[in-house]
């Protein structure tokens, strides 16, 4: 069985971010085994490559292009916000960190990556969330 893997918005900002270091190229090696990716996800990377790293949207658009050929964009419903209402409760993550959460259980995805959250943590007994840079 193949696992649908996903990622967290950190891994992103890590692999596009301006800074320089080890985990930008483990970034990148995370991103190339995944499939899928929240509008949540892209829509925070966005924000802050404009705000944090001063991206022109010129760039931010070439890396929104390359995000929309090398993924499947998932869309965000009102199932996936009652999801993350539910994980907010059950876990007491944040909402955003709980509607990404939401998202990669809903497109059945087994795998998160993740800097931000618990290492090897299981989430409704579906998805576990693995730490890339550990």
């Amino acid at each position: 069985m193949n696992d649908k893997l996903t990622f967290d918005t950190n891994i992103l900002i890590y692999a596009f971010g301006k800074q320089s270091d080890k985990r930008k190229q483990i970034a990148k090696d995370t991103l190339a085994q995944s499939s899928i990716i929240s509008l949540q996800v892209v829509n925070e990377t966005s924000y802050v490559l404009l705000k944090k790293f001063n991206f022109s949207i010129e760039e931010l658009d070439k890396i929104i292009g390359f995000l929309k050929n090398s993924f499947l964009i998932s869309n965000l419903t009102p199932a996936i916000t009652d999801k993350t209402l539910h994980i907010v409760n059950r876990y007491g993550f944040s909402f955003w960190d709980s509607m990404i959460l939401a998202s990669s259980i809903d497109n059945g995805c087994s795998v998160l990556y993740s800097e931000d959250l618990q290492h090897d943590q299981i989430i409704d007994g579906q998805l576990r969330v693995i730490n890339p840079f550990i």
